[in-house]
């Protein structure tokens, strides 16, 4: 039980997307004629490890700053900080480890790869805790999507695809940005659904000053914006014709959109997060598709 409450506490769910975009990036690399399977097992646990150290930290300054009450954060997600379910102390040794363990890693890779790993990683790491934390509190000044879409786009992507590869490459930059843009559109979601809240505590959105009709277009905007990248990537070939596949996803898009016509959904980040999952998955294999389909040929 105290086991599944710790796992709880790093927010699992959230963890499949970086799962999705390092997955890409290796494939990509594989692609590339440059892949260690060593050294793709090392990133996706460094990328873990940070992804629940930040879920942890961004929760932590929520909590203590207010944001996160038992009355409104509880009814969505499981919040064991928030209940009481976890020893504070304990639970800055766990972030301080998790943290430890993603640095080691990343100190090891540079070792290997060189210092642009450690520059990735520091980039990561400051949008990761500084996405809540004081004194820059990135939530609280319309920066969350652009934090988001950096730390899960072309920061997570590019960043593993040089650290399994070797070399730095702008394709796999480019390649991210469907999925940053989703990952994005998930906290625009949260952020639609959660306006008036986010007045009373003082944090500060993209949509936090505007009525529901306008914040809903962004919304439209984002989400088909993602398509039309990706169709345009796939045109100038930095994806193959296999990653096609993802537009399967238009459909369940269409019926989300369809849905907030009427009114924001209560689980909108949820039904977000679900079609940014079937998306990227869809995506990443339509390029590992395209791998099996070079190999044949």
């Amino acid at each position: 039980m105290l086991l599944r409450t710790w796992i709880l506490a790093t927010r699992p769910w959230s963890l499949v997307m970086t799962f999705v975009s390092t997955s890409l990036a290796g494939i990509m690399a594989y692609s590339s004629g440059t892949f260690s399977f060593y050294i793709f097992f090392l990133t996706m646990i460094g990328l873990l490890v940070a992804h629940m150290a930040a879920n942890m930290t961004n929760d932590w300054y929520d909590v203590k700053d207010g944001v996160d009450v038992k009355a409104t954060t509880s009814e969505y997600r499981p919040h064991p900080l928030l209940l009481g379910e976890v020893d504070k102390k304990s639970y800055i040794i766990v972030i301080l480890t998790l943290y430890g363990i993603g640095l080691s890693i990343s100190i090891y890779l540079t070792y290997l790869r060189g210092i642009l790993v450690l520059i990735f990683s520091f980039l990561g790491v400051f949008f990761g805790i500084f996405y809540t934390a004081d004194p820059v509190k990135l939530k609280y000044r319309a920066l969350g999507e652009i934090s988001v879409f950096l730390s899960f786009g072309p920061l997570m992507v590019g960043g593993a695809f040089y650290a399994i590869s070797g070399f730095f490459s702008w394709k796999p930059i480019f390649a991210s940005v469907p999925i940053g843009l989703l990952v994005s559109l998930v906290l625009l979601a949260n952020n639609l659904r959660d306006k008036e809240y986010d007045k009373k505590v003082g944090v500060t959105t993209l949509v936090t000053d505007l009525d529901e009709s306008r914040g809903l277009r962004y919304y439209k905007a984002l989400l088909f914006s993602s398509f039309i990248i990706t169709a345009l990537l796939i045109i100038v070939r930095v994806l193959s014709p296999f990653a096609l596949i993802s537009f399967i996803t238009i459909k369940e898009a269409v019926k989300i959109m369809r849905a907030f016509n009427n009114k924001i959904p209560l689980n909108s980040d949820v039904i977000t997060s679900q079609l940014t999952l079937h998306f990227g998955v869809l995506l990443t294999l339509g390029e590992f598709l395209n791998v099996v389909y070079n190999t044949i040929i």
